[in-house]
């Protein structure tokens, strides 16, 4: 059912006077789930409808339907049992997107092992039983799909040696929307490092045209697997030859080979450097490419004495940082909107969520500034992303809460998953 917080929010939310903002619960039975920024909610015109995917109880996957007619929420549909209970279950979250027949379809790793794939039996709808198989068995983690028609490619971070720590950054691609797969294909590979930062992690992954953008930090280090990270880089992956470039053009060829990964990277942070309880200088960056053909990369980063979200943007060869908000480094999710971009982001307290629009050459303007609705102990807005296709007004964002102490040990279903409709 959906809840609309109306009254409360005149209490507890600040939005500004140009659009008012409000939030719908999609479920108040969601476990943790450590969603990159794409994936937990896309919309189907064909149908004006938004759909959104979670995990319940023992990481089982659910998904619900927002119908824009009825302004209803549908009940929970199961796609997969997947009965977990163990301390590392929240990798093995569901990644939600839609094929060219109208299908919607769910990928899911069983982290650092198999790639499975869901899809639901009729286009435009999730009832009925979905069909499930394994695509990959090639260690996968962390997937990443981007579907353009008939083409899906799914990228994703490789187990490759987790002892030392190493990892690769690879992608499988069909032709003919998700029945055959093709051969594994290296995209990233920093080689293992002497500094040990040898395990690529993707947060963004977007398509533009022909071009995907990936943007990802190096982690591992002297205290083991993903033990820390550094460096923020970006580069694009051309679907017409798969091969890599810079954000500038430049070819990399088959992929991003070690001595060529410092022509990749955007921002330099120093893993020494860095707050109490944490280890990753980087929040969440992602890269996309606007009409003009120039890029914008949203990220945040934080040192001992600083925390902020950038802007950077890439025009005439060069990049042009913007810092939009110096008081919390907590990034979610950017996506574009005209000729510019709209960002999302968390306040450091973590109690809000806020939305503003941004054009280069001009400042940032709010669009919504809501109190994040906790629930069951939950204290922290884990993800925050951008839902696929969205229309405005409509639902925009997809977002997870989760109590930050017991998220990994806790697998019964009692956090809110919610959404924002502007």
């Amino acid at each position: 059912m959906r809840v609309v917080l109306s009254a409360l929010l005149l209490l507890l939310c600040t939005a500004t006077p140009a659009q008012a903002a409000t939030i719908d619960t999609v479920t108040t039975a969601s476990v943790y789930g450590c969603l990159r920024t794409n994936g937990a909610g896309v919309y189907d015109a064909t149908a004006k409808k938004t759909f959104a995917t979670y995990s319940g109880t023992k990481h089982d996957i659910y998904i619900k339907a927002f119908d824009h007619t009825t302004n209803t929420w549908s009940a929970a549909v199961k796609v997969a049992t997947l009965n977990l209970t163990h301390d590392n279950a929240y990798h093995d979250y569901p990644v939600l997107t839609q094929l060219a027949d109208g299908r919607l379809a769910v990928f899911q790793a069983t982290h650092g092992k198999n790639l499975h794939f869901y899809t639901a039996p009729t286009a435009h709808s999730i009832t009925g039983t979905w069909s499930a198989r394994v695509i990959s068995s090639d260690r996968t983690a962390y997937p990443e799909p981007v579907v353009d028609g008939n083409t899906i490619h799914v990228f994703y971070s490789q187990n490759t040696e987790i002892s030392y720590p190493y990892r690769v950054y690879r992608v499988i691609k069909s032709t003919d929307s998700g029945k055959t797969w093709s051969a594994p294909k290296t995209v990233i590979d920093s080689g293992k490092t002497a500094d040990r930062y040898a395990e690529v992690y993707a947060f963004g992954v977007t398509r533009s045209a022909n071009r995907i953008y990936l943007t990802w930090s190096q982690h591992g280090g002297p205290k083991g697997h993903n033990g820390g990270g550094k460096n923020i880089y970006a580069g694009y992956y051309d679907t017409s030859d798969s091969t890599m470039h810079t954000i500038g053009g430049a070819s990399l060829g088959a992929g991003v080979e070690p001595a060529e990964l410092q022509q990749t990277r955007v921002v330099t942070t120093n893993p020494l450097d860095l707050p109490e309880g944490k280890a990753l200088p980087e929040e969440n960056p992602v890269a996309v490419r606007l009409p003009d053909g120039t890029v914008v990369l949203g990220y945040g980063v934080h040192t001992k004495t600083s925390a902020k979200i950038v802007l950077a943007h890439f025009a005439n060869n060069a990049w042009t940082s913007t810092t939009v908000d110096s008081s919390t480094s907590l990034f979610k999710d950017i996506a574009i909107v005209g000729n510019g971009v709209e960002f999302v982001y968390a306040t450091a307290d973590r109690k809000r969520l806020i939305s503003k629009t941004w054009t280069p050459g001009s400042a940032a303007a709010a669009k919504w500034d809501l109190t994040v609705p906790y629930a069951s102990g939950a204290d922290t807005t884990f993800y925050a992303d951008f839902v696929e296709n969205r229309v405005s007004p409509g639902i925009s964002v997809i977002a997870s809460t989760i109590d930050y102490e017991t998220r990994k040990t806790n697998h019964t279903a009692k956090w809110p998953i919610f959404a924002v409709r502007d």
